[in-house]
Order: C-alpha cells, then sequence, then structure tokens
C-alpha cells in the first residue's frame, strides 16, 4: 500500500475550504450573483474540467494499459451497485418521511465527485488519481441522470429523462482521455501547456461556485437543522468506509483503491439541489446538507485516510 501523508489531506482540504470561503463571500456581497454563478459554473464545466482531464493523459506516460482502463470502469460500476444497496437502507434507518425517502438515497449514493473529488484526487495521487477519478466519473453520470433521476421524482409518474444531459463535457472529455491513453497520441508543447493551465483553474473555480451557490442561504437555517448532522456520517463516514473494505477484495492497486475511498467520502453532489427543484424532490433539504457535509468533509475525509491503512 501506499504511505498516505495525512496532513497533506488535511492541507488539501483546508485550502478547499479556503476558497469556498471566499465563494460565500462573493455571494454575500454582491460580486457573484445566480447569474454569475450559473455562467460561470458553465465555463468550468466546458473549459477547465474538460482541459484537467485530458491535461491528466496528454503526452504523460501513465503506465495504464487499455485493459486496465476498462477494469477500473467495471470495478467503479460495482462501487456504485455498492451505494446503492446501502442508499436503500438509510430511508429505513432513518424513518424517513415516503416523500423524502428519495432525496436520502440520491445524497447516500452521489457525491461531489466532479466539482470536488477530481481535483482533490489529482493533489493527493498526481495525474493517475486524476485520470482514474475521471473514469470513475462515467458510471457517476449514466446513473445520476437516470437512476438518480427517478429517486427524486415525487409525482410517482414516469419520469422524462433529459438524455442529452449525459453528453456533458466532463463526460465527453473523460471518453477522449480513454482514446488518448489507448493510442498514446501526442501533442506539440503549446497545447500541453494551454490545456494544462486551463485545468489548473478548476480547484479554484470549483470551491468558489459551490461556496457563492451556498452563500445564498441563511447560515442559520442551514446549520440550524439536526436531519443533515445525523445523516451527514453516512455520507462522509460509513460510503467511504464500507467502499474501502468491499472494494479491496476486487482492487489490489493501491491507488485506484484510494481514488475510490476518496470519491465515497466527499460531499453530497451540489447538484442534488438543482435536480430535486426540477423532478420533484426536498431541495432545501439537499441544499442544507450540501453544505454541512461540504464544511464538515475538511475534517472527515483527513481523519477516513488517517484511520483507514491506505
Amino acid at each position: 500500500m501506499v504511505s498516505m501523508d495525512i496532513m497533506l489531506v488535511f492541507q488539501q482540504m483546508l485550502v478547499m475550504l479556503l476558497l469556498l470561503i471566499c465563494g460565500v463571500i462573493a455571494a454575500k456581497t454582491n460580486v457573484m450573483d445566480e447569474d454569475t454563478t450559473r455562467r460561470f459554473t458553465r465555463f468550468t464545466l466546458v473549459f477547465p474540467q474538460t482541459c484537467m482531464i485530458l491535461g491528466s493523459v496528454i503526452n504523460t506516460d501513465l503506465g495504464i494499459s487499455p485493459g486496465r482502463v476498462f477494469a477500473v470502469l467495471g470495478v467503479g460500476c460495482l462501487m456504485y451497485v455498492i451505494l446503492i444497496g446501502l442508499s436503500f437502507l438509510v430511508p429505513v434507518v432513518y424513518r424517513c418521511k415516503p416523500g423524502d425517502r428519495g432525496i436520502y438515497s440520491f445524497m447516500t449514493i452521489f457525491g461531489n465527485v466532479g466539482f470536488m473529488g477530481i481535483p482533490v484526487a489529482g493533489a493527493i495521487f498526481g495525474d493517475a488519481g486524476t485520470f482514474y477519478a475521471a473514469l470513475l466519473n462515467i458510471p457517476f453520470n449514466l446513473l445520476a441522470y437516470t437512476f438518480g433521476i427517478s429517486l427524486l421524482n415525487s409525482t410517482g409518474g414516469p419520469v422524462k429523462i433529459k438524455w442529452r444531459l449525459l453528453l456533458n463535457p466532463p463526460l465527453i472529455a473523460s471518453g477522449l482521455a480513454i482514446v488518448l491513453i489507448c493510442l498514446n497520441i501526442r501533442f506539440p508543447y503549446p497545447v500541453e501547456r494551454a490545456v494544462t493551465l486551463l485545468g489548473d483553474m478548476v480547484t479554484p473555480s470549483s470551491m468558489i461556485i459551490i461556496g457563492a451557490s451556498l452563500g445564498t442561504q441563511k447560515l442559520k437555517d442551514v446549520f440550524g437543522d439536526w436531519h443533515t448532522y445525523a445523516f451527514a456520517p453516512v455520507r462522509l463516514i460509513v460510503c467511504p468506509v464500507l467502499i474501502y473494505f468491499v472494494m479491496r477484495l476486487f482492487v489490489h492497486d493501491s491507488v485506484i483503491l484510494g481514488v475510490m475511498t476518496l470519491l465515497a467520502s466527499m460531499p453530497v453532489a451540489t447538484f442534488a439541489t438543482m435536480l430535486s427543484i426540477e423532478y420533484g424532490g426536498n431541495e432545501k433539504m439537499a441544499s442544507r446538507t450540501v453544505f454541512v457535509t461540504t464544511v464538515l468533509s475538511v475534517l472527515t475525509i483527513p481523519l477516513v485516510f488517517a484511520i483507514l491503512p491506505l
């Protein structure tokens, strides 16, 4: 196993928190409004996040074979099967109201893999971590915009899934990264440098976006709901510990296992709120839980890596 520097993990999460606070301040001082945040989010998804994923494989020798690529996709699917199984137990244990069962299940399965998971994986595990996290983002996207939406549908009727959402830039970039690494395609230095510089924007951009989104809420309302604190340990502690001990039976590469554990320890995905609004889930519960789990993750992620033999 790779020796994990817990202080490095803690420092990286502290950096994330400070950047998130900048986003909150920007929202509270009207430097960023909802329209600005929405446009900045679109820009970050289309350019920096795409370039970060591509930059992890451009002109780098990761030593990853095509067979390993598809093996990672396979264990990634298994990872989400495990989380889906856990998600059916959570509403029962917490005795959720029928209308809230879907959002609790959704929040159990889907962490903030894109905006937080991929940048943190790159910071801790290097380019290989970024690439593996991007690969694991493929089954995440496929499930979130299909099964995830069905969980949030409160009408009980048929769910109209917007399939075009599956063709989002990070997913396309992940597919291109697979092609690049399988064919060993090389690019000239100006292209490599431009992609790298844009990719480096992801960490500050994503955390500022999360902070700006959370900054529109009243902190008293957010931190005053005990339900969020009761659920937080499931998303932040139970999920990564479960994934680690089950997936170690199938995954013997310490970096891949570390990335999977890291992604499972992420706070609730920010788009839980957006999809809840569109499909009838409890968006207020989603917003509060996103905020609280994001703040708590600064402590829980280093804790998880401290207690697990990674």
